[in-house]
């Protein structure tokens, strides 16, 4: 469920407020009970201190009275110490979403502080847009914007060639959230967990996390252009990859798990242009340095290292008044797989969105798949959400798994799902 409180205030220095309350209630669809009944309110504060200055203040509050997404008080290893939610108690969290100052140096556009940088053009599926980390306590079912975990950064935009030259800089060494081996949508898939042989002790050891916001930050640049009819970028980001490493350390007492990361150079470019009712877009990316979870009887660490040549098609169709039909083909090659690496040389899967309104924009329904064409599972998520007189909205929808339960999605397929909702604005 949904309920949204939009609030203006006109305060000082000219402040804009704005608040979203939401509540999600999730009922499993395989025993009926419940997964998650939460209250998630996200205020927005936005104000000029000075003539040349913006400052944008997001915090947020959730209360979860299940507690099955993120059991207990999570011990947030992966995140910086300066990017960490505070948990009064095990249903509660708070935390400082989005935190940053807008300026201009005379035609110099500068973002400082914790914010979001989107740098893909893919729905439901990353291959540029690896600046911010995610947190998978839902798996990928929330929208891109709240998965997306918020870093600290400097962001710089600059008039170059014709088009804008965008800079980053990225002190905030956090990475990827997994969720807990008690959660709701804990990874099992050996795709990405490592397995041990069957009667051994296993060990998990202390995150070997880079803590230094100077030698450890990450950097990168996008230089973005329109020619042609094209928007084009070109890319590159130089990073610890968001993605756990997870070495194995074998001794007479049994298996010592422990999670590291490592730093990749990710290469890439983005395009689109519009024909008619169609909009044909893309990205394409490379990383040179990518760590695979392997069988550990043929490799003793358990992971092998290989570069990552992944890219993304999408067509979109508005053809049909109202109404939105998209379909993605995703591929990620692995250009030095080994036999010992668990997924695939080659991994495919294809996308189809569907969205329609009726009645005046004030109902919409949409349907939005990804299927696997490799392990032949699937997610499937479908919505309807209805806006009644005085911004009042209503949504009901599913989040269904399907397929072997090693696959990427088919490991959830006992965590599908019947969400409901509401919002109220004013």
């Amino acid at each position: 469920m949904s309920l949204a409180i939009s609030l203006i205030s006109p305060i000082a220095f000219g402040a804009h407020v704005e608040g979203i309350l939401d509540y999600q209630l999730a009922i499993d669809s395989d025993d009926a009970k419940l997964q998650q009944s939460q209250w998630e309110l996200t205020p927005r504060l936005d104000f000029r201190p000075t003539s040349f200055m913006d400052i944008s203040i997001i915090p947020r509050l959730r209360v979860d009275s299940e507690d099955r997404i993120a059991p207990g008080k999570p011990d947030q290893d992966s995140r910086s110490h300066w990017n960490r939610r505070w948990y009064p108690n095990d249903h509660t969290d708070v935390e400082i979403r989005e935190l940053y100052a807008d300026n201009y140096i005379q035609n110099v556009f500068i973002r400082t502080g914790k914010q979001q940088v989107v740098w893909g053009q893919a729905d439901g599926l990353k291959v540029l847009d690896v600046i911010n980390p995610t947190d998978y306590h839902e798996f990928i079912l929330p929208n891109s914007e709240d998965r997306r975990i918020p870093l600290w950064m400097l962001n710089a935009e600059i008039p170059f060639a014709g088009g804008t030259l965008q800079t980053l800089f990225i002190p905030d060494t956090t990475y990827d959230e997994i969720p807990a081996a008690n959660a709701a949508f804990t990874m099992t898939t050996p795709m990405l967990v490592p397995t041990a042989p069957a009667s051994v002790p296993v060990r998990l050891a202390d995150y070997d996390k880079p803590d230094n916001p100077i030698t450890d930050a990450d950097a990168g640049a996008r230089w973005q252009t329109f020619a042609g009819g094209w928007d084009i970028s070109l890319n590159y980001f130089y990073h610890y990859s968001d993605q756990t490493v997870f070495m194995l350390e074998s001794d007479n007492s049994g298996v010592t798990v422990r999670p590291q990361y490592r730093r990749t150079h990710t290469l890439g470019t983005t395009f689109s242009n519009a024909f008619g009712d169609y909009v044909l877009r893309g990205e394409l990316g490379y990383s040179t340095q990518r760590y695979w979870v392997a069988n550990p009887t043929r490799v003793s660490r358990g992971v092998v290292k290989s570069p990552e040549l992944s890219y993304v098609t999408g067509l979109d169709y508005n053809g049909i008044s109202n109404t939105l039909i998209s379909t993605q083909l995703y591929q990620s090659y692995l250009t030095d797989h080994a036999e010992a690496i668990i997924r695939d040389p080659v991994e495919t899967q294809l996308t189809l969105l569907i969205r329609r309104n009726f009645w005046n924009q004030t109902l919409e329904l949409e349907a939005f798949g990804i299927q696997s064409l490799n392990d032949m599972d699937r997610l499937v998520q479908l919505k309807g959400k209805y806006l009644f007189p005085g911004n009042i909205n209503v949504h009901l929808g599913a989040d269904l798994f399907s397929g072997d339960e090693d696959g990427l999605f088919g490991q959830f397929r006992d965590s599908s799902r019947i969400l409901a909702g509401f919002s109220y604005s004013f």
